[in-house]
C-alpha cells in the first residue's frame, strides 16, 4: 500500500514541474519574476505542499528556479554570453556558462542557392540543402537559425543532423574535419508574427541577427546561414578576428 502512494506522489510532483517548466518555457511566469506563493501553487494544483515542494526542489537543481531566503521563489534569469570567434560552437559556448542547449531540426529542403550563392561560393542555380533549426536552454527557446549548405558536397545534411544531434558531428560524418568562422555580421530588428511565435517572444522584443559564413580548413565555403537570438536572452561577444 506504501509503496503505491508513494509512485503516485512521485507521479504528481514530476506532473507539477512539468507544468511549471511548461510555464516558465512559454513565458507565463518570465524570467527575473517571482512565483505565486506555496498556498497558491499547492491550491492550483490541488495538492498538499509537501509534494509541491518536490516539484519545486527538481526545478532548482535543473536551474529554472532560485529560492532566496525570505523573498520567495524566483524563475532564474537567463541571459547568456556568446562568443563570436573563430571556432563559434553553440555547445561549446554555452557549456562555459554551465548551460546546455537542445537544439531541433523544423524543417529541410532542398532548392536552389539564390540569396545563398554569393557567400558560399557557387552559381544561384546551384543546389543547396536548406536546414531550420531551434535551440533551447532550460526549455526556452533562444534562437532560430537557416543555414544553407552546397550540394552535392553536403547532401544529406539534414538526415546527418538529425541522427548525430550536432552540426559539428554531422559535418563530420560528411567529410568536413573542422570548420571555423569567415565572419559575422550583426543587427537588430523586430521579429515576424511567426518568428515571434516560435521564439515564444511577443513581436515587440527585438531579435539580434547574426548572418555568417563558415569555411572548411582548405577555406571553402561550406555554411551560410543567418540565426535569430532572442535579445533577451543572449548577449552576443566579438572576440578575436572572425
Amino acid at each position: 500500500m506504501s509503496t503505491k502512494t508513494e509512485t503516485n506522489s512521485t507521479r504528481r510532483w514530476e506532473q507539477i514541474a512539468q507544468e511549471l517548466r511548461a510555464d516558465i518555457a512559454s513565458g507565463r511566469f518570465a524570467p527575473g519574476t517571482r512565483l505565486p506563493n506555496e498556498s497558491q501553487l499547492a491550491e492550483r494544483f490541488a495538492v498538499n505542499r509537501h509534494t509541491l515542494r518536490q516539484a519545486v526542489q527538481a526545478l532548482v537543481r535543473e536551474g529554472f528556479l532560485k529560492v532566496q531566503q525570505g523573498s520567495g521563489t524566483w524563475v532564474r534569469e537567463l541571459v547568456l554570453d556568446y562568443a563570436l570567434q573563430r571556432r563559434t560552437r553553440l555547445s561549446e559556448n554555452l557549456a562555459e556558462a554551465g548551460e546546455r542547449a537542445e537544439r531541433e531540426l523544423l524543417a529541410h529542403e532542398r532548392c536552389a542557392a539564390g540569396s545563398w550563392a554569393q557567400a558560399l561560393k557557387v552559381s544561384p542555380a546551384s543546389p543547396v540543402e536548406l536546414l531550420y533549426t531551434r535551440s533551447t536552454v532550460r526549455g526556452r527557446p533562444i534562437s532560430l537559425s537557416t543555414a544553407a549548405y552546397p550540394c552535392p558536397r553536403l547532401a544529406g545534411m539534414a538526415e546527418a543532423f538529425q541522427r548525430e544531434r550536432s552540426i559539428t558531428l554531422a559535418f563530420q560524418t560528411l567529410g568536413v574535419a573542422d570548420y571555423t568562422r569567415l565572419r559575422s555580421s550583426i543587427s537588430a530588428r523586430l521579429p515576424t508574427p511567426a518568428e515571434a511565435d516560435a521564439l515564444a517572444r511577443p513581436v515587440s522584443q527585438p531579435v539580434l541577427v547574426v548572418h555568417y559564413t563558415n569555411i572548411d580548413l582548405q577555406g571553402q565555403p561550406v555554411e551560410a546561414a543567418c540565426t535569430l537570438f532572442a535579445s533577451d536572452a543572449v548577449q552576443l561577444q566579438v572576440e578575436g578576428e572572425l
